[in-house]
């Protein structure tokens, strides 16, 4: 009786420590269950072949790898191709694990190095811009159609704005520009639309807005082509000389070709072309020769002391008066300049038409003739006294030689005329005319052609 109750005692101690330990291992057995079901579903919410379409289109849209494929079975999604970068391999491998639907990713994405003579990435290249520009090419075509009628508004607007002032405005070089500046809205807007039907609709609104963008290229890369081209509009207005005038401005001189608007053509009297920029001629002093046709000009002549100085004088003005090439209004002066070492100087004043005749043959004649009346009228013109010292004194030696009467030279007659003084013409005439038939530009690009 004593042996049965110690048995049922035991067992009724062990019982519960066996039904705890069976209850743990039933919840370790479902907690198992439910993270297997978590990670692998038995039936997949996305199928394969739409995992393949939508990876197949986002290797397309990244063009990270090269002759790329696709493929899903059971989930398990299989990448091949090529890449020349590790960096595109493990982005395509990132983005199939993060793709819904896909289990696991098997990596086949092949490493190639560059190959210096691979034409692969410029033909792949040449072909996208290809598939571009026939992309754009109805947008291409309206934009040149745009271009054109741009074109034809703007001509259209110059044509009516030129009409419109042409009474007003006489001067055709302000006259054509203030007509393009009435056609710069009509470019402006014409611009706009093209860029804005092209796409560019950053750099359309940029145009359109006026952010500095003609300033900063008029004021840097183009500063001496505006300054030139404002110093042209002011001499076209100012006209401090018409074409065929003789000028002289900073060392050159010439007869007056041309006014663009960059620069001033002008001929020498050697028959060179100067090309002066306009900016230059509007800084500097003009000194318009022809501007005053009577020119002034003036030489000095030296008298001995013991001649008479009115008599000198009238001698001189007579020859003035008596040259056909001399003006007599203003009247030639014959006037006392100083008393020299050796000589009383007269200066003799003149005046001659420069558009008839070379004030330089002239002057030349003039000096010529007073000349020969001094030496008619025996009145002297000695050289300049010059004083030579000797610090040890001069030594003098005669010879004796028999007496032998000295030859004496005899003086030659001055004619009154000769042939160099025939042609007293001037000879910017003849520079006149070849610069009229040497023009370095068309008649239409003259700022001054009308004189």
């Amino acid at each position: 009786m004593r042996k049965p109750l110690i048995a049922l005692l035991m067992l009724l101690t062990i019982c519960p420590c066996w039904s705890q330990d069976q209850a743990e291992e039933q919840i370790i057995r479902e907690a198992d269950w439910k993270d297997t079901e978590q990670q692998i579903k038995v039936k997949p919410t996305v199928s394969d072949q739409a995992i393949e379409d939508r990876f197949e289109r986002i290797l397309k849209v990244s063009q990270r790898i090269n002759e790329a494929q696709v493929k899903v079975t059971e989930g398990v999604l299989v990448l091949e191709g090529w890449t020349r970068e590790e960096a595109n391999r493990d982005w395509v491998e990132a983005a199939a694990n993060r793709t819904e639907g896909v289990i696991a990713v098997v990596n086949d994405i092949e490493l190639r190095n560059i190959d210096q003579w691979d034409l692969q990435p410029a033909v792949t290249e040449a072909v996208g811009l290809y598939e571009q520009i026939i992309r754009a090419l109805p947008k291409i075509t309206i934009a040149l159609v745009l271009l054109l009628i741009t074109w034809l508004l703007v001509k259209f607007t110059i044509a009516l704005a030129v009409r419109a002032m042409k009474n007003k405005v006489h001067n055709p070089f302000v006259l054509r520009m203030t007509a393009r500046l009435f056609a710069i809205p009509v470019l402006v807007v014409g611009i706009y639309l093209v860029l804005q039907l092209t796409g560019l609709t950053q750099l359309a609104v940029t145009v359109i807005g006026g952010t500095g963008l003609m300033g900063l290229v008029i004021g840097i890369a183009f500063k001496d082509i505006a300054e030139n081209f404002l110093a042209s509009i002011l001499i076209s207005i100012e006209r401090p000389f018409k074409i065929g005038d003789y000028i002289l401005v900073n060392g050159h001189e010439g007869v007056v070709q041309s006014v663009t608007t960059r620069g001033t053509v002008i001929m020498t009297l050697d028959g060179n072309h100067i090309h002066i920029p306009n900016a230059i001629i509007y800084k500097n002093t003009i000194v318009n020769v022809t501007a005053n046709p009577n020119i002034r000009k003036n030489f000095t002549v030296g008298i001995g002391y013991d001649d008479n100085i009115s008599e000198a004088q009238h001698i001189a003005l007579e020859v003035l008066q008596k040259h056909d090439a001399v003006m007599d209004d203003p009247e030639p002066q014959v006037l006392v300049e100083n008393l020299g070492p050796a000589t009383v100087n007269l200066v003799v004043y003149f005046w001659v038409n420069g558009q008839q005749n070379s004030s330089a043959k002239v002057k030349s004649a003039v000096i010529r003739l007073v000349k020969r009346a001094f030496d008619e009228a025996r009145i002297s013109m000695p050289d300049e006294a010059r004083e030579v010292v000797f610090p040890e004194g001069v030594r003098v030696y005669q010879e004796d030689r028999p007496n032998e009467p000295k030859p004496i030279a005899e003086k030659t007659h001055e004619p009154q005329s000769n042939v160099i003084e025939q042609d007293l013409s001037n000879e910017v005439d003849d520079i006149r005319k070849q610069s009229a038939a040497n023009q370095l530009s068309d008649d239409k690009d003259n700022l001054i052609k009308d004189g």
